[in-house]
């Protein structure tokens, strides 16, 4: 295979992952603009603390997606197609293990976590009704973050795309259904992301269980050794999301001990527009990770360098383009999801400045673990997503201490500063022994 249809090869698998995330992204906007002006501050901000939670469910989602689908496609890259069933058919055993216990804890601990937040009244109340949903709903969230990913994996880009294509855009009308039309609130906003989700889940599974897929997922005896290989790759993917689930509760803490509860919904829409690009990072890491598991198994350390170098141009441009929008038109941006509300605008403003400025390391970090996780690197993973939770709690520690309020906001980009320069250098010694290796 040649430079060009390596590049070929890259865009095939990461322009339909982008676009897929990105409506995903998307549709996440969207959902913030309709509570926005449906239910106000308190909807943004009860979303908010609601979502910390919601996120564990995501994490396990994401984990069994990339753990199974990495894992398969090494067996593929190596020529071992029983070993890439099993693979996939101990990520359908894991989907129900973890889906319905996740499921169960959130709707037993809920009002005790959004009280950890300083939740109180309305969007307390708000918050509740959003999880106890999304709870009861748990393995078809996780089914719809995992399967697309193994679509993707088995040689189906297009249609994992087509499947979380058609979820979005079902969220979206269901959203206007059930929010603005029959008002029901953070529920109404529940039960669209439910319903979209398993229009996504129906198309992927319909693939999964046919003769069009090359490795088709079937029942297979539950082995832990698999299991744990699919656990162990997956993982760093796991902590991330949950990196972003710890983020917003400490963020939501402060927020509200410096601000109140305009900090929070503003910071909410700061959240949509980071979870936007965040998608498309993902994207990028997702598009290019079946590629680099393939190569890394058939031993093509040449090819894995260019896949990668290809993914960093791409999410970091995207991320100064975004950062480039943000810094020059944050009311226009913030404006999209208020009504008539001067003190959420300004609140918006200023946390999207503070917040953002440096939003295109986050794409970086993201590739950085995918980069590893696909060549089965787990430990260089988990490393770089637990450095991503760990250094994020002095900066948050520290700087409301002596910057009050802008220390909350500025937490996350400085210390993403550090992180990236300790990412890089870890990315740099991988990257000198794939030279070594030819």
């Amino acid at each position: 295979m040649h430079s060009g249809s390596i590049t070929r090869a890259y865009w095939r698998y990461t322009l339909p992952a982008v676009m897929a995330l990105m409506v995903s992204g998307m549709y996440q906007v969207v959902d913030g603009i309709f509570i926005g002006h449906a239910i106000g501050e308190p909807g943004l901000a009860g979303i908010t603390m609601a979502w910390p939670a919601v996120s564990v469910l995501l994490a396990v989602g994401i984990m069994l997606g990339v753990g199974a689908g990495a894992q398969c496609s090494i067996a593929q890259g190596r020529g071992d197609e029983p070993r890439a069933a099993v693979m996939l058919g101990q990520g359908g055993w894991l989907l129900g293990l973890l889906g319905v216990p996740v499921g169960a804890l959130i709707l037993w601990g809920g009002d005790a976590f959004l009280a950890l937040q300083g939740a109180t009244g309305r969007v307390a109340e708000l918050a509740g009704d959003y999880l106890a949903v999304m709870a009861w709903g748990a393995p078809l969230v996780v089914a719809s973050l995992a399967l697309p990913f193994w679509v993707r994996n088995l040689g189906a880009p297009r249609l994992a795309t087509l499947a979380m294509v058609v979820g979005a855009l079902a969220n979206i009308a269901f959203d206007y259904a059930f929010i603005l039309w029959l008002g029901w609130g953070l529920k109404g906003a529940a039960l669209a992301t439910l319903l979209a989700e398993s229009l996504t889940a129906l198309i992927c599974l319909g693939f999964l269980v046919s003769r069009q897929a090359p490795i088709r997922l079937s029942l297979q005896p539950l082995r832990l050794s698999a299991c744990r290989a699919v656990l162990g790759t997956g993982v760093s993917s796991m902590l991330m999301y949950l990196y972003l689930g710890v983020v917003v509760v400490l963020h939501n803490m402060l927020l509200m001990k410096y601000g109140g509860p305009v900090q929070v919904a503003a910071y909410a829409i700061a959240g949509y527009l980071l979870a936007f690009y965040y998608m498309m990072a993902e994207g990028v890491a997702n598009g290019m990770q079946p590629l680099i598991s393939y190569f890394h198994g058939a031993r093509q350390a040449s090819y894995i360098k260019r896949v990668f170098r290809l993914g960093l141009y791409t999410a970091i441009g995207l991320g100064a383009g975004m950062v480039a929008a943000l810094m020059v038109w944050p009311e226009r941006i913030a404006g999209i999801f208020i009504s008539d509300d001067a003190r959420l605008l300004a609140a918006t403003t200023l946390g999207v400045r503070l917040h953002l400025f440096a939003l295109f390391l986050d794409g970086f970090i993201v590739l950085a673990a995918c980069f590893f996780q696909s060549m089965g690197l787990g430990r260089q993973a988990v490393l770089i997503t637990l450095g991503n939770i760990v250094i994020q709690v002095p900066f948050l520690a520290l700087l409301p201490l002596l910057m009050e309020l802008n220390g909350v906001w500025l937490a996350l980009p400085l210390s993403n500063l550090v992180l990236a320069s300790v990412v890089l250098a870890m990315v740099m010694r991988r990257w000198r022994r794939l030279e070594a290796s030819g």
